[in-house]
């Protein structure tokens, strides 16, 4: 059985936030743990033009054989048409969570923009979070990342078909596209175009700015950047490092799309943190393991 077929096999649900549907998916079939072993579900939160399918398909049922997993496919706001918030995802994730884990503190993982909504849910609602991992976050939205999305906003304005292109040379790492070919690319090339929701998510990349909640999050938490990511450079990752008090550091030498390049490695990282999360002192920055 393939991954994606997995979670397409897991029991989901949905609940109702800001007359939206936000549909979830619960793998529960962990074994039991081992004497010992305290670990929080974890919660996955997606990013930009995501969704547990896309993102999620090879963690999701990976991580499940050790922890409870829920991931969570964020929605479109109503009405479609209004300005998408940080606080309207934050909702959503937050619901999800009190619905399907209610009373217990989880492990919230976020990935890209999913670790900007993370952030805020772990800043505003502490006992919900009891450890967080950030992987390829940011704070504050600084001008590579605006420029990088000017320019996708103007390729979709203009139904280029460079688009695709575009999306992956940002998304991969250098070392990572020199060892694939352009056949091996050709889903992300020629992926189905944007959805209005694609572009309201990368309308608010633009206006991220969490710095206000960051130092206000509690939760032991696990920072994961990537070496050769260009969409969220791994400077945003080490200022995520030094703002949140409980943090450590990891890298992975992956681009941004580190769920593609090396999942095999997020998985572990992010299994054996929620193991122990803190193995590792506060301050503490993590050598990346080495094949």
């Amino acid at each position: 059985m393939s991954t994606a077929e997995s979670v397409r096999q897991d029991a989901g649900g949905s609940v109702t936030v800001d007359g939206v549907e936000v549909r979830y998916f619960d793998h529960a079939t962990a074994p039991a743990a081992t004497a010992g072993d305290d670990r929080a579900p974890i919660v996955l939160v997606h990013g930009t033009g995501g969704s547990t399918q896309k993102h999620f398909a090879y963690l999701l049922p990976l991580l499940a054989t050790r922890q409870r997993v829920v991931s969570v496919d964020l929605a479109q706001p109503v009405p479609a048409e209004g300005t998408l918030t940080v606080e309207h995802l934050e909702r959503q994730v937050a619901a999800v969570v009190e619905a399907v884990l209610p009373g217990q503190a989880v492990t919230l993982v976020g990935y890209s923009l999913g670790s900007v909504v993370a952030s805020a849910v772990a800043a505003h609602r502490p006992d919900l979070v009891r450890n967080l991992v950030l992987v390829a976050g940011w704070i504050t939205t600084d001008t590579q990342q605006k420029l990088r999305n000017r320019v996708w906003h103007e390729l979709r304005e203009t139904g280029s078909s460079a688009l695709g292109a575009y999306t992956a040379f940002c998304a991969f790492g250098g070392p990572y596209l020199a060892h694939v070919t352009l056949d091996q690319l050709a889903p992300v090339l020629t992926a189905a175009p944007p959805s209005d929701f694609d572009a309201q998510q990368m309308a608010l990349n633009q206006r991220v700015n969490i710095s206000a909640l960051v130092p206000r999050i509690e939760a032991t938490t696990l920072i994961v950047g990537c070496t050769h990511d260009q969409m969220v450079p791994a400077r945003h990752s080490k200022a995520l490092f030094g703002a949140i008090q409980d943090a450590r550091y990891t890298e992975i030498e992956s681009g941004h799309a580190v769920v593609f390049e090396r999942p095999a490695q997020l998985v572990q990282i992010i299994d054996q943190f929620n193991e122990a999360p803190a193995r590792h002192a506060a301050g503490s920055i993590i050598p990346t393991a080495r094949p």
